[in-house]
């Protein structure tokens, strides 16, 4: 039997667990809203430089030449953007997935020695 203070430790211990996992994720929330609003930034002006050159344009076939050596680079920066936003991602993932590991071996002690009448 669980006495009242092993009771008031344990549920003390998944709060401040809870609280952990928490600051955790919004970590990670944090890092995928820098990089949303870095990608922003760098797309607005991408957006300012593609529109004064297409204001410099003097014909159709400077044009599409402008629109095609466009793409490359727009390609490229999608892919980093998703690379990074995969990082960011799986760090994070695995962060919380080794505290909730972790917990979990504690509280399967923590039970252990419950049944077999040793204290942690």
């Amino acid at each position: 039997m669980f006495t009242l203070d092993q009771v008031t430790a344990a549920q003390k211990n998944n709060v401040e667990s809870l609280i952990g996992l928490t600051a955790q994720a919004f970590t990670g929330v944090e890092k995928l809203v820098e990089l949303n609003i870095a990608t922003a930034k760098a797309a607005l002006n991408d957006a300012a430089a593609q529109a004064q050159a297409a204001l410099n344009v003097k014909d159709a076939q400077e044009f599409m030449a402008l629109q095609a050596a466009q793409l490359q680079p727009l390609a490229e920066k999608v892919s980093a953007y998703t690379r990074k936003a995969y990082e960011i991602a799986a760090t994070s993932g695995a962060e919380i997935r080794s505290t909730v590991e972790g917990k979990v071996k504690e509280v399967q002690a923590a039970a252990q020695a419950a049944t077999t009448g040793k204290k942690r």
